[in-house]
This record gives structure tokens, C-alpha cells and sequence, in this order.
């Protein structure tokens, strides 16, 4: 900003020093014209320095004004534009724009520049508003099913299956909301992480095993067929922050897997990767969705029939990142999806990719 000020300080300048150079030469022109042709004897009244200072102002004003026009148009007008601008953004319209046709250089590239910032402003509001939208209605149906079964509980006629019906729910509802609640303060926690830490040698088959356990009553309510081929893989990396690449992507096939589906997962590592890869005959997803299921707080089913906040995949994005590896997805819809995952072989003690990587 320092630069672009003083660069536009020495275009005023310049601008300002170029109309006195132009009037200056101007005026020596038609003096030096009116004595090649003689022609002071032909003016009705004798010229005196009075008049040539009346005729030297005469002249530099109307350059004045010409070269004020320009610089007011193309210097001081875009960033008076500029200005209005950052009105509108601070009181709230993210959606304001500026004209960047006709502007080069310094000018343009500030231009540029808000239109970049207020579209991220508009992002990250658009962004907080689905967020409020989403987890505010996910929260509310748990919540809502705790509080009225609750109540129901209170009541001594019931039997014993209905109690005992009435408190699984009231069970899943609590796990459904510790598990929302678990993501956001996850993602929260990450957000400001640069590096990994507390580093350890662990076997990556056996925490995923673990994590297909652990599901075990959601895949096997909608009798889902699971897939596990993973090779015996010891590997060095933050067990804690690591299980929930695994246990997000699970679950993301199993709630998005119809009933009698299949899941199959795979992990293997060479010399540079460790590779694993999570597949799903579900219902898949449109290149729209595929383009932002890494967003936080994003859903695409916005019907809300699929449970969730849209923070698991943006968790898992967000930890294969610091780990400096990469995700893709393959999908079509109502053919399933296939997420692959790939983390670095050899994760240095800084929680970064080592040279070898």
C-alpha cells in the first residue's frame, strides 16, 4: 500500500510538473511564432508585461483544468471510487464491486485486489450463514429428541421396552451432538496449526480396524458390507488427530451408503506415501458438490435428511494439509464415491514432510 501511495504521489507530481513544462513551452511557441511573422505592430494595443502575465494565466489555467481533468479521472477518481467502496463493505454489502477496465498498472492491481477481498468477505459470509443455518438445525433436532423423550420418561405407565427404546434415543442424540460438537472444537483447534506434533510410531491398520469397530452399529443397521484390505503399515505420525481422517471418511460413506451397500478400504505405503483409500456404492455426488464438499460448514444434501455439519471433510482436508499430503474424490452420482488419501511416508519431526518426501 506504502508503494502503491507513492507511486501515485509521483504520477500527481509528474503530472502537475509536465502541464507547467507544457504551458512554459506553449507560450515560448506563440512568442517566438509572433516574431518570426512580426505581428505585434498588427495588435491593437501595445503588449506590456502586463498583458503577457495576463496571457501566460490565461493559458496555464486552461492547461490546469485540461491536466486536473485527467489526473482527477484516472488517479484521484478510482480511488475515491475505492473509498465509497469501502464504505459499502464495512456496513455490511460484500457483494460491492469496482471496474477494473481502463486502469493499468498500480491502479488496476488495487482494484483487483478489493474485488479479491470482497469476494472472500462475501465467501466467508456466505459461509457462516450456512453454518448458522446448518449446525443450529442439526443441534436442534438431537436436542429437541433428548428434551421430549426425557419427558416421556417421567411417565410410570410406560413399559419396560418403551423405557428402554426411550433411552437409546436419548443415548444416540447425546453421541450425535458430542460428535458435532467434537469436529467444530477440532477444526477450531487447527485452524492456527502450522505444524504436527506429538509424534509416534503406530499401526495404521489397526486404527482403522478400530474405527470400523467403533461404527459397527451404523453399517451394520443398514446392513452394509465392509471391505477392509489393509496391509500391516507402521507408520509415524499424531495418532489423536490422525484417527479422525479415518473415522470422517467412514462415516461419510456409511451415512451416505444405502441399505445392503458395500464399503470397501484399502491402505498400503511405499518408500514415498502412505496411501489409503475409502470407496462406497452411495449416492455420489454432481462436479457442483465435488467443487465444495471441502468447505467448511458446506452440505450437499441441503434437505438435511443426512445428518451432519459439514466439518468432517473440512477437518480432513484441513489435517492432510499440515501433514503436506493430499486427498482426491471420484464420484458419480448414484455410482458412489471413492476419497484416496495420501500422507507422506516420512513425516519429519516438525510434523512436516521431510526432504525424503
Amino acid at each position: 500500500m506504502r508503494k502503491l501511495a507513492s507511486s501515485l504521489w509521483i504520477r500527481i507530481v509528474a503530472g502537475f510538473f509536465l502541464s507547467m513544462m507544457l504551458t512554459f513551452s506553449v507560450i515560448c511557441l506563440v512568442i517566438h511564432a509572433m516574431n518570426v511573422m512580426d505581428v505585434w505592430p498588427l495588435l491593437p494595443l501595445p503588449v506590456t508585461g502586463l498583458h503577457f502575465l495576463v496571457l501566460l494565466a490565461v493559458i496555464s489555467t486552461l492547461l490546469g483544468t485540461l491536466v486536473n481533468g485527467f489526473v482527477s479521472h484516472h488517479v484521484l477518481g478510482p480511488i475515491l471510487a475505492l473509498s465509497r467502496a469501502m464504505q459499502q463493505v464495512s456496513g455490511g454489502n460484500y457483494a460491492v464491486r469496482l471496474d477494473e477496465n481502463g486502469h493499468q498498472g498500480e491502479v488496476r492491481g488495487l482494484l483487483e485486489d478489493f474485488n479479491r477481498m470482497a469476494q472472500e468477505l462475501n465467501s466467508t459470509q456466505t459461509l457462516h450463514s450456512d453454518f448458522i443455518s446448518n449446525v443450529s438445525h442439526e443441534f436442534k433436532t438431537p436436542l429437541a429428541a433428548i428434551s421430549g423423550y426425557a419427558t416421556l420418561l417421567q411417565d410410570d405407565t410406560l413399559s419396560q421396552e418403551e423405557r428402554d427404546e426411550y433411552i437409546r434415543i436419548i443415548i444416540s442424540s447425546t453421541k450425535e451432538l458430542s460428535r458435532m460438537t467434537g469436529d467444530i472444537l477440532s477444526l477450531s483447534r487447527l485452524e492456527n496449526q502450522t505444524i504436527i506434533t506429538d509424534l509416534e510410531d503406530f499401526r495404521v491398520d489397526e486404527q482403522i480396524r478400530r474405527c470400523i469397530l467403533r461404527m459397527e452399529p451404523l453399517w451394520s443397521a443398514k446392513h452394509l458390507v465392509l471391505n477392509p484390505e489393509l496391509d500391516e503399515i507402521t507408520w509415524k505420525g499424531s495418532q489423536e488427530i490422525t484417527s479422525h481422517i479415518w473415522s470422517n471418511l467412514l462415516d461419510n460413506a456409511v451415512k451416505f451408503t444405502p441399505t445392503g451397500g458395500e464399503i470397501s478400504v484399502s491402505a498400503s505405503m511405499d518408500d514415498r506415501w502412505l496411501t489409503v483409500a475409502v470407496s462406497d456404492t452411495g449416492i455420489g455426488m454432481t462436479p457442483e458438490v465435488q467443487a465444495r464438499i471441502f468447505d467448511k460448514f458446506y452440505q450437499g444434501d441441503t434437505s438435511h435428511e443426512k445428518k451432519g455439519s459439514g466439518l468432517g471433510l473440512a477437518l480432513v482436508h484441513k489435517i492432510v494439509a499440515l501433514y503436506g499430503g493430499s486427498i482426491e474424490v471420484e464420484s458419480f452420482p448414484d455410482l458412489g464415491s471413492r476419497f484416496t488419501v495420501r500422507l507422506p511416508a516420512d513425516v519429519s519431526a516438525s510434523g512436516q514432510p521431510s526432504s525424503h518426501s
